[in-house]
């Protein structure tokens, strides 16, 4: 059964893009030259920075199908508690797509009673799902960085909130698997390499 491996090989076989993590097995095959290639097929990597209805847009004009592809945008978690000031800066920052929050596990008696709400006033109401969402203690913090935030992005988020201990959940990715025509995998990787956008290309290849 065919199993692919997810791993450009620039040493031993240039240009080729696998597509899953390879063992040290999979290796001495790569070796040994054990590998077929996927006729029609090509990897390419984007900029960190586009978007999939550019990309996918971009393409379409020129004439490539998308296959599969992996398009991830930088994810960090907070590893303590933000201020509310905090928290609430970070949700309106040009960088953020969003927030998500999960208030630690004393807000038990607020929760009861909101749910006891007919004999609180609206404003009551409001106060305590406010004490709710901008609790001191979290279960964890998630922040989801748009498009266009890059690595430099995040440096000038935790140089701003040094007292804040950022950890980096997820990393940008931008990688597409191409159809092109058959023999002319190669034609399209350097029409591909001319577009600003794209970092670089490679072969796909497989082993049985």
């Amino acid at each position: 059964m065919k199993k692919l491996i997810s791993i450009i090989i620039y040493t031993l076989v240039p240009f080729f893009a696998f597509s899953q993590v390879m063992d040290d097995a999979d290796i001495k095959k790569l070796e040994k030259g054990e590998y077929n290639l996927e006729s029609g097929k090509i990897q390419v990597t984007f900029s960190d920075t586009v978007s999939p209805n550019f990309l996918e847009t971009k393409l379409d004009e020129l004439g490539f199908e998308i296959l599969s592809s992996n398009i991830q945008n930088i994810v960090l978690s907070i590893e303590n508690n933000p201020s509310p000031k905090q928290l609430k800066e970070l949700e309106e920052s040009e960088w953020v797509e969003f927030v998500m929050s999960e208030a630690a596990g004393n807000a038990d008696k607020e929760l009861e009673q909101i749910n006891e709400s007919d004999s609180l006033e609206g404003n009551q109401v409001n106060q305590l799902l406010a004490k709710l969402t901008y609790s001191k203690e979290y279960e964890y913090v998630i922040v989801a960085l748009t498009y266009s935030a890059t690595e430099e992005t995040v440096a000038h988020i935790k140089a701003k909130y040094p007292e804040l201990k950022f950890k980096m959940v997820e990393e940008s990715q931008r990688t597409a698997i191409l159809k092109t025509e058959k023999d002319k995998e190669l034609e399209a990787m350097d029409e591909l390499k001319k577009l600003v956008f794209v970092e670089n290309t490679a072969m796909v290849g497989s082993l049985e």
